[in-house]
């Protein structure tokens, strides 16, 4: 009966290992009570036949030990016992619960000064060595300073190493309760925060990512570390597992499976009306209501060539799959392929960082390229909205010493593809191309315009929307398609012509366009 009761204890005392000696003895009692006669019976106890004074947490947290099995990672190991050691003993307690269970599922050291350790729940009570710390690291946490960064890996150097002691490869979520517990007991040393005190994110985003790079770091190689799941054999019991996510790289559409009211012969008879559609009436059928219905019901067939190996040419995409390369079509099929839309992304994450950015380096950071940051904030004009995205552009090139025309190429607003390929040598790289003068009153390189006055910009806005509606919109131009002449225009001077208008009209047109380019008043 003592050695019953002595299992018992162990088992509570794992899981509890600070629980009072008096609350522990009447806990024992009450289980003995209730007819308790082996260690396994108590993946039978319920919540109500518990005392009362033991708290609801303590003992939920038994119940999930003793239902899941969990008693079983609990070993005993002395501090002069290996990282290896500790990993095999905890696979020898859980072949020998299988085989009894009122065996003993635990490897007790015979030295006296031996610790119990539970693996399900160490990081909570997981001891950072701060008597180990460096004089640095101890200086900033006494004054409330943040330390070096030499100190600050240091530390994370040691904090691995202890970790490594319980869990050879400790996982992230094990990593994250480490961090987060380092950053509330000392905020001012380690939290993330702006140099106004302003907290970023969690505020403990940058010591877990150090912390766990280092655990990557020293089991790299390491074979005996890997999280892998057990083979399982012919003589295992077969077990459900539950379907992980299939597709790939954060998308939830990668290569999904062939609608049921459809075939691959329907679907490509659709990919051809598509096809017929755009040789008639070119970019500008991506207007029609139909095609956004065509689009989504062959998106299976536009992923099956996307993903298809060898993987098709641009080229040979934008043959198959015309309409695709719309900017309407292309982010439906983003929306598609991620859930996301990426418009409303880019905006919402460009409102809700690009302010945080604009005040860093307003307050002038150190080891910035100072003058051209000062610069460019010069030119940002906080009641216009439209050099708020060019300018945290420009800034962060600025930043990463990179030139704005490594990703930005500006052309006119009124050039179609031909008219960039020829006016510009394009890199093999990818740009982005800006049809619009957005940029240039931000961009280094791009000239300056002479300063307009309200009455200036008003009467230029009046040109724009006179004469603007003989100019046909670059994004809904034909490229001279047979079979509709309505659609071919005419490129003079830059801009795209109908080629219904007169020559009157397309004189006033192009003085006007001119005039408004270079900033005249009239």
């Amino acid at each position: 009966m003592s050695s019953l009761v002595e299992e018992v204890r162990d088992a509570v005392l794992a899981v509890l290992p600070g629980l009072p000696e008096d609350k522990l003895s009447s806990l024992l009692n009450t289980l003995a009570s209730i007819g308790v006669e082996s260690k396994s019976d108590l993946q039978f106890i319920k919540e109500e036949d518990l005392p009362d004074h033991i708290t609801p947490i303590q003992c939920r947290r038994l119940l999930s030990a003793w239902n899941a099995g969990d008693q079983t990672s609990c070993v005993k190991v002395t501090p002069r016992e290996t990282t290896n050691m500790l990993s095999d003993t905890t696979m020898e307690g859980f072949l020998s619960s299988k085989s009894s269970s009122s065996s003993t599922p635990s490897v007790s050291s015979t030295d006296s000064s031996s610790t119990t350790v539970d693996l399900s729940v160490w990081p909570e009570n997981f001891e950072v060595p701060w008597n180990r710390m460096s004089s640095g690291i101890k200086t900033a946490i006494a004054l409330g300073k943040r330390p070096t960064a030499k100190d600050r890996r240091e530390m994370v150097r040691v904090i691995v190493d202890e970790m490594r002691l319980t869990e050879l490869n400790p996982s992230k979520s094990q990593c994250l309760i480490v961090a987060k517990k380092i950053v509330r007991q000392y905020f001012q040393s380690f939290a993330d925060v702006l140099r106004d005190g302003t907290k970023i994110g969690t505020g403990y985003g940058s010591l877990l990512t150090q912390i766990k790079t280092r655990v990557e770091h020293v089991n790299r190689g390491c074979s005996l570390s890997r999280r892998r799941k057990l083979k399982i054999t012919s003589n295992s019991p077969v077990e459900h597992i539950a379907p992980g996510p299939a597709d790939q790289y954060g998308c939830v559409r990668w290569q999904p499976e062939c609608p049921i009211e459809e075939t691959e012969e329907s679907l490509k008879d659709k990919q051809k009306k598509m096809k017929d559609l755009y040789s008639t009436e070119g970019p500008a059928g991506a207007d029609r209501g139909h095609l956004s219905q065509l689009m989504e019901a062959t998106y299976y067939l536009q992923r099956k060539s996307i993903n298809a190996c060898p993987s098709p040419s641009i080229a040979e995409l934008k043959n198959d799959w015309p309409y695709l390369f719309t900017p309407k079509e292309l982010y439906s099929h983003f929306k598609s392929l991620t859930n996301i839309s990426i418009l409303e992304k880019l905006e919402d994450s460009m409102e809700e960082k690009g302010k945080m950015i604009l005040q860093f380096f307003q307050q002038k950071p150190a080891g910035c390229n100072a003058n051209e940051i000062q610069r460019i904030l010069m030119k940002f004009d906080d009641n216009e909205a439209s050099c708020f995205i060019p300018c945290v552009i420009l800034l962060l090139l600025s930043h990463f010493k990179e030139k704005p025309e490594a990703l930005v190429l500006q052309a006119d607003v009124s050039a179609t593809v031909a008219d960039v390929e020829k006016s510009f040598t394009l890199p093999d790289s990818p740009r982005l191309i800006v049809l619009d003068v957005l940029l240039e009153s931000t961009l280094p390189l791009a000239p300056r315009q002479p300063q307009q006055s309200a009455s200036e910009k008003k009467e230029r806005n009046e040109k724009k929307e006179e004469y603007g509606v003989l100019i046909r919109p670059v994004s809904h131009v034909s490229n001279g398609h047979p079979g509709d002449p309505g659609q071919r225009t005419l490129p003079i001077h830059g801009i795209r012509f109908d080629t219904g208008i007169t020559a009157e009209q397309r004189s006033r047109v192009i003085t006007a366009h001119h005039r408004t380019r270079d900033g005249c008043n009239t």
